[in-house]
């Protein structure tokens, strides 16, 4: 643990005993350091804490931090620590410390003589050091993240080892905050939610769908322009067919139900690979066929726990640029390097810097495949990854349960990172389904198959892009490209002329034959309610249309960042350079 990490944990510490002040007969979960900062997990019992408590314990956590305490660790026995949970009628340490080898020796804290706590450390010297901090918010938190157990209060802090870091945060927390996909969503029109439908399963608007269909034909472009070929899957599947996957065992929570008119036992689908896999496996294969490879925008449908649902970021129905490649060995390379230059591609448009995790197993139990496919597998990643001079990291425990992945991470311009493309390399599912290809000596040879989604979900990416751009989208996939605003009705007969030159408009790039999406304000409003109109729907170009603009056969535009006036003839070629 470095010296934030200690000071950020440290303040776990001085949180819990700022509170233990104020609520003297609360029990205390854990309080571990995290990424920006540090929480603690607390049972207030009948008290109710809510943000608005936040200045009065953090004042009481600045009290105690001026007393420069000592934080002074000492052991015990598992004996001796379980004497001390039961006198401070700690009942969630008593677990805690049950669950501990019988001879393992015990930590704790003492900080001064205030606060004692069970803790392995490390922690600052004294209180002196903690540095910078600040209480941000109040959620609810299963105890050991299990639904069944009891809700305690879990109370955030950010901390940081100077203010200007601190302050720089907290401004960023501020813009993202204005940025949050959930309100742009609701503000701009694109999705909305229905208590009746479910949590979990956004509904797309018109305006939305827009969004959404220009995205995802983007990102599959990339797939057929490398000679991918489209299938079509249905949604459910006996569930036999997820039990030869491994994927009943990872998916328990799949919606099962048997059918009335045949008995079979059928399951919604989590996932679709094992469905291309059933493509393949249709037709007799030879290595002149491969490398074969399946394309399909498919929803898939995951039962997450509704505490960890939110907005577009963690959803029930999933929606996947999927893509399976069935291939020799030999084409591996080949393959990797198509999708590794069209996820470099991708993401340079979309305006965001990339870096790659590559997640390799750990030694948990859940994976399939044997230790030599993994080994294999994942030393040919890590080769790909060289070849073609990537950032990366290896991210330990991150593997799809069926082999290692290639995970893309993006850097969103806020500067947070997010894990987005994913390239998985699969030698086992082949197997399991004993797919096979003849090969040029007249063997039968099993094919890798390789998994790859470019954007991973489109939920998902939809949430960090709508907060990347801040609602304001590029035009080719704006759901309103152009608004022509009216200065009164006599200029009826000059704004159908400049709807006429707007149809005839075509973003090429970056996806083809992408007609203007144009809509026309000549509502009786003032000008400056339809100007606000427009702004607050983030619409990229805005024309505004007056006496004197027909007169002349001018088009005043306004521009996110600038106005211009263009003459008529000169509006496609104009509107074309801002595509």
């Amino acid at each position: 643990m470095n010296k934030q990490e200690a000071m950020r944990h440290t303040l776990s510490h001085v949180l819990a005993a700022a509170v233990k002040e104020l609520y003297p007969n609360v029990k205390f979960g854990i309080g571990p350091a995290i990424d920006n900062g540090f929480y603690y997990d607390i049972d207030f019992g009948d008290a109710k804490v809510s943000d608005t408590d936040l200045g009065k314990i953090e004042k009481k956590m600045r009290g105690i931090i001026q007393r420069k305490l000592k934080m002074t660790k000492r052991e015990a026995t598992k004996s001796e620590a379980l004497d001390w949970a039961r006198d401070n009628k700690q009942d969630y340490k008593i677990e805690l410390i049950e669950e501990l080898p019988e001879k393992e020796t015990i930590t704790f804290y003492d900080m001064g003589d205030l606060f004692t706590d069970l803790c392995k450390g490390p922690h600052v010297k004294d209180l002196s050091e903690t540095g910078p901090f600040k209480l941000i918010r109040v959620a609810g938190a299963y105890w050991r993240g299990d639904e069944k157990r009891p809700m305690l209060t879990r109370i955030y802090g950010v901390a940081f080892e100077t203010e200007d870091e601190l302050n720089k945060y907290l401004e960023q927390q501020e813009e993202a905050k204005k940025r949050d996909h959930r309100k742009l969503g609701k503000e701009l029109d694109l999705f909305c939610f229905s208590d009746l439908v479910g949590s979990g399963l956004p509904l797309f608007t018109p305006r939305g769908t827009v969004l959404r269909d220009l995205i995802n034909e983007f990102t599959q472009s990339y797939r057929l322009k490398n000679g991918y070929e489209k299938v079509c899957i249905p949604h459910i599947a006996n569930v036999d067919l997820y039990k030869a996957s491994g994927h009943y065992e990872k998916f328990p929570e799949m919606l099962q139900f048997v059918s009335q008119e045949s008995g079979d036992h059928l399951a919604i689908k989590p996932v679709s690979c094992p469905h291309h896999a059933q493509i393949f496996a249709g037709s007799p294969r030879s290595y002149k066929d491969l490398p074969i490879k399946y394309l399909e925008t498919t929803m898939v449908y995951r039962d997450e726990r509704k505490g960890e649902l939110g907005g577009l970021s963690r959803v029930r129905a999933i929606t996947q640029d999927d893509s399976h490649v069935f291939c020799t060995e030999d084409q591996i390379g080949d393959i990797f390097g198509e999708l590794i230059e069209s996820a470099k591609d991708l993401y340079k448009v979309i305006d965001m810097k990339l870096r790659l995790r590559l997640s390799f197993r750990d030694d948990g139990d859940g994976y399939i495949g044997t230790p030599e496919m993994w080994k294999k597998a994942e030393s040919a990643i890590k080769d790909m990854a060289e070849k073609y001079k990537m950032d990366y990291f290896i991210g330990e425990g991150e593997a799809a349960m069926y082999g290692p992945k290639m995970d893309f991470m993006a850097v969103d311009a806020l500067g947070r990172e997010w894990q987005l493309a994913t390239v998985q390399l699969d030698y086992a599912m082949p197997t399991r389904f004993h797919l096979e290809y003849t090969d040029v000596d007249g063997s039968k040879k099993t094919p890798v198959m390789i998994h790859c989604a470019l954007l991973g979900s489109i939920e998902r990416f939809l949430s960090i892009y709508i907060e990347h751009t801040a609602g304001w989208f590029p035009m080719w996939c704006a759901p309103e490209n152009v608004r022509i605003l009216t200065v009164n009705n006599q200029v009826t007969d000059y704004v159908k002329r400049i709807k006429d030159v707007l149809d005839t408009v075509v973003l090429n790039e970056p996806i083809k034959n992408n007609k203007l999406r144009v809509t026309i304000d000549d509502s009786a409003d003032s000008l400056g309610k339809k100007i606000r109109r427009a702004t607050e729907m983030k619409i990229p170009c805005v024309i505004i249309v007056g006496p004197k603009d027909a007169e002349e056969e001018i088009v005043s535009i306004r521009l996110r960042d600038k106005e211009e006036k263009v003459k008529l003839k000169d509006l496609a070629k104009f509107l074309g350079k801002l595509s």
